[in-house]
């Protein structure tokens, strides 16, 4: 199959109209066809600013919880170097995690959301300002809110603790070990946790936050862009997103260089929550609820942001900020959508689908 460049651009014409009608002020996309640029879309502006930048290809989202499967990535490269294995009890690698139904608790179940750890941790004893370092360290302290093993709890606290076992087994801060031995292997180059102050002007302000203006404004305050969050800081362009994809279809390989084996890229793609409900409570959830090592998987979800036509291989994930990425190993297509509005008003319900629908559609 190919793809239909005209049928495309009638995809493309999608994002355009959530730009006309206002419901995003930013949108950048890419396609992926045989690990080949089919298309791209830029559209909207950096920011409300005066003589704010268009979109382009270099220009920086914030990808949320598109990062996790980063993160996902970083802990299988530890458990390549036999350094851990996904069936330890979190517990012996942080000893302060253990006790109150924590004993059984695994690597494994923190990376596919079934540890039954909450979504959310409770920040309400500490200052608006704090440090990712500061607020990690409460998380040891996380108890389940639903038996572990016995649904997809979808979890933030579970990956905050996931960075802790890496800055623990690596003896590395989080961040730099993403940097090293993910971010530049594959390729990465403009995808960042906390970048330097001078790429700012590059990053695309976030609409629909709840504490728009305040210092610590979620996403667009400076104190947003250099947190280094293992659950959700990644800010990243459309390409770099597409290509950290593309890997996994490509069995770990970028460039000619296999940056992680092909066991470890068919595993992180493979359903391990086969059979259990769940999802992302507030958002979405099914009774079937596939999930890999840290990606969605589209399984027999419906309704689902890949879209009507994807095969149940497909893998992806979503971010509060207002962008997806997928990717189909069975037609070896990527698509990566990256808007600028929060999800609370649930504006993506059905556009996302309808988009992604319409990508696929243009392959002949």
């Amino acid at each position: 199959m190919t793809i239909d460049p005209e049928r495309l651009q009638r995809a493309f014409r999608i994002l355009q109209g959530w730009l006309d009608e206002g419901t995003v002020t930013a949108v950048a996309s890419v396609v992926l066809h045989h690990g080949r640029v089919a298309g791209e879309f830029y559209g909207g502006v950096v920011s409300p600013a005066p003589e704010a930048p268009a979109i382009n290809g270099s220009s920086l989202f914030h990808i949320a919880s598109i990062g996790k499967p980063m993160t996902a990535l970083a802990v299988m490269l530890l458990v390549e170097s036999g350094c851990i294995a996904l069936d330890d009890p979190v517990g012996d690698i942080l000893p302060g995690f253990r006790g109150a139904g924590r004993d059984a608790i695994s690597v494994r179940q923190l990376l596919t959301h079934t540890s039954g750890l909450p979504q959310d941790p409770d920040l309400s004893q500490l200052p608006p300002d704090v440090s990712t370092f500061d607020e990690l360290r409460t998380y040891i302290h996380a108890l389940p809110v639903v038996p572990p093993g016995s649904k997809v709890e979808y979890s933030n606290v579970g990956y905050g603790l996931l960075g802790l076992i890496i800055e623990t087994v690596s003896q590395q801060p989080c961040a730099t070990f993403m940097r090293e031995h993910v971010f530049a292997p594959s390729g990465l180059d403009d995808t960042w946790l906390a970048p330097p102050d001078h790429l700012f002007p590059r990053i695309v302000r976030v609409d629909g936050t709840f504490d728009r203006g305040s210092s610590t404004e979620r996403f667009n305050s400076t104190y947003a862009r250099r947190r280094t969050h293992p659950a959700g800081s990644v800010i990243a362009t459309a390409r770099d997103v597409a290509r950290f994809f593309q890997m996994f279809l490509d069995n770990g390989v970028v460039e000619g260089r296999q940056v992680i084996s092909p066991a470890t890229a068919r595993l992180m793609i493979t359903n391990h929550t086969a059979g259990l409900r769940g999802g992302i409570e507030g958002f979405m959830t099914w009774d079937d609820c596939a999930w890999g090592l840290g990606f969605d998987l589209r399984g027999n979800k419906r309704p689902h942001f890949s879209g009507e036509f994807t095969s149940p291989g497909a893998f992806g994930h979503t971010g509060v900020s207002g962008v997806f990425a997928w990717a189909d190993p069975e037609i070896d297509l990527v698509c990566v959508m990256l808007a600028n509005r929060t999800l609370f008003n649930a504006w993506n319900t059905s556009r996302w689908s309808r988009f992604s629908t319409a990508v696929v559609a243009s392959l002949r």
